[in-house]
Formats: C-alpha cells, structure tokens, sequence
C-alpha cells in the first residue's frame, strides 16, 4: 500500500492540537482568544477521524484484489494495530489512578470495567467510556467505526454516501433522548449522560461519514480547475464562519470542524505545501497513536511533580508548557512506537501472511509432486 505524507501530516497535526487543548488546561493562557483558540484543540480528535476513514478507503481498495479473505484480514491488521498499545495504557492508567471514583467513574471504577475497555467495548456505557483509560472514547468510537466499515465500503455512489451523512445527522438528534432513556442517574451524576451523548459513535458517526465522502472526492481534486477550487473556498469560508461563530443549527459544533477537515484534506491532498507537510509534522504522525495515549499521562506526571506550578498562567508560559508536553510526549512515544506498536503491527502481518498462504491453492507443478 502506498504511503502518503500529507495524511501522516494530518495526523501530526492532530496530536498537536489534542495536546495542546489538555495541556492549556493545566497551565492557562491569560488571553481569552488565546484560551479559545487552544480549547478548539479538541477538535483534532475529528481531524484524526477524517484521516483514519481516507486512510482505510485507501487500504481496503489497495488489498482487498489481493487478500484472499479481505474483511477478516482487515479486522487482524486493526486489532494488532490498535491492542497493543491500547493494553499498555490500561496497565499504565490503572497504576497511576487506581480504582477510586473520578470525574468520569463517579461512583469509582468497577471490576467489569477492565474487561468491558479491553474488549473494546467501554464505548457502550457512560461509565466505562473514559473511565479506565482518560481520553479511551475515540478509541472506542474508532474500534466501533472499524466494525461497521466493511459494510460502509459497499456505499459508493456520492448520492449514498450523501443520504447517509443525512441520517447520520439525524440520528444524532435523538442521541441524548436515546441515552436518557437507557441509563439513569441522580441529578448530579446527569452529567455523565450529556457527556456520553457526544463522546458515543453516534455522536461521532456524521465525521466518519464526511471522511468516506472526502476519499471519493480525492481523485476529482486532480481535475479542478480554478472554479471548482474557488467553490471549495468559498464552501471553507461560509463553514469556517459558522465554526467561529455557532449557531443553534441543526449540525453540530464537532461535524462543522470535521466537514472544515474534510476540505483541509482535499487541498493538502492537492498542494502539500512544506510549511504543513515536512519532517517534523510527518513523524509526529507516524507517533500519534502512541502520543495520544501517553500524553494524558505525561501531563499526570508533570502534575504530581508540581511542574505547572511552576510555569504559572500567562500567554507565553503556557505556549511554553505545551511545547514541553509535547516534546515529552513524542520522546516516549518514539519508544513504545518502536517497542510495541511495530512489533503489534509486525505480528499481525505475519498471521495474516500464514492465515492467507494456507488458503491460497498451491501451484499445480508442486500438487503433481505430492
């Protein structure tokens, strides 16, 4: 499968933002711009989404003519990319905050917890969703997008594609009344239902969608000429209006950010300029599964130790802080990347290698020697 920079790149922009929203919140800029433009970090999480969907359309359109067992093959590649580090970070999560009740876990974590998180299921229950693992729901969302991706791929026409996005808008409508009538809580535990209701995959799914639609797309981007981008500018502009000053509409403040990525994508996937496509953005791409795990800890440990403390709030220190956070983060997450998440991956792809040579007929001069 061909490997393309500007999606790591996307991606390496994405941790940075995700860490730069958490990191923000332990040491605050004093501007409120500022303090407003760090906590729409957490969009980059919808930006991870955008890259994760054209990346799987690119990979199952590059095996799928090869693979003998296509949909089995690709649920191997996911869960050995995806289990490793994710166990390490259950294991890691539990030593530092054990067991006792959290923002997320109000009534502490229970023994059920674990398994329900290690078999990806956490994204099912308002308590197990961000509880074991701080930051776990995309996870789950994502774990939850590759179930059901096999049957999105048999969606190819934009018409689909477009009434889909269309339910997926709708649905989401229902999601908090589907959730309340589901899980109840006391009053003061309601949170956790408001909570649930953006972090679940329907919360999520119209993103998704918006991904599959920017894959079709990609190949036309070749094609426009100064009208077709000049209507996808003016689209950016009337959405990024939207996005800075939200209404209550009918689509959501994350699905605005997600259909301003997916247009993002379609012009970086055009001109990759080098001031966004380069060395720097590229291999933090590369590490941003590992970095999205650790940087949560990371900021634990920096906390403990008193470390943002000792920055203070301002503009400047906490500009400082995240470049500190960040710089921590891929440094750790170089050697879990290397030490976990390859040999997850390598492992994988010897299975599937053994799995497919098993399946596949011998040729016919070794038959005639049996």
């Amino acid at each position: 499968m061909r490997k393309y920079d500007y999606i790591d790149a996307l991606r390496g922009l994405a941790i940075a933002l995700v860490v730069l929203v958490h990191a923000s919140q332990q040491v605050k800029p004093l501007s409120q711009w500022l303090q407003q433009f760090m906590d729409e970090g957490a969009r980059g999480v919808q930006l991870f989404y955008i890259a994760s969907a054209v990346t799987l359309c690119m990979s199952w359109a590059a095996r799928r003519a090869t693979d003998l067992h296509p949909v089995r093959d690709f649920y191997l590649r996911r869960v050995f990319r995806i289990a490793p580090m994710f166990y390490l970070a259950i294991i890691l999560f539990l030593l530092l905050n054990g067991t006792h009740a959290s923002y997320f876990a109000p009534n502490g974590i229970s023994w059920w917890f674990v398994p329900m998180t290690a078999l990806f299921l956490h994204g099912l229950h308002p308590e197990t969703i961000n509880s074991v693992v701080p930051g776990g729901w995309s996870v789950a969302v994502e774990m939850t997008f590759y179930l059901v991706f096999p049957l999105l791929m048999r969606v190819r026409h934009m018409g689909w594609l477009l009434l889909l996005l269309v339910a997926s808008l709708w649905l989401q409508q229902y999601n908090a009344t589907l959730s309340a009538l589901v899980f109840q809580y006391e009053e003061r535990q309601k949170y956790l239902i408001d909570g649930f209701t953006f972090f679940n995959f329907i919360g999520q799914f119209p993103v998704f969608v918006l991904g599959l639609i920017t894959y079709r797309l990609l190949p036309a981007c070749a094609a426009f000429g100064w009208k077709g981008w000049t209507l996808m500018g003016g689209l950016f502009l009337l959405l990024l209006v939207e996005f800075c000053y939200p209404r209550q509409a009918f689509v959501e403040h994350h699905v605005v950010a997600g259909a301003l990525f997916a247009l993002f994508t379609l012009l970086l996937s055009a001109y990759p300029g080098r001031w966004l496509v380069n060395r720097v953005t590229v291999w933090l791409g590369k590490l941003s599964f590992s970095m999205y795990l650790v940087h949560i800890a990371v900021l634990k440990v920096l906390s403990l130790w008193g470390v943002g403390a000792w920055f203070g709030d301002g503009n400047l220190k906490s500009l400082c802080f995240f470049v500190l956070v960040l710089a921590l983060t891929a440094g750790l997450s170089w050697l879990t990347y290397q030490r976990v998440e390859k040999p997850g991956i390598a492992l994988g792809r010897r299975l599937i290698e053994r799995l497919e040579s098993t399946a596949r007929p011998a040729p016919q001069g070794q038959e005639s020697t049996r």
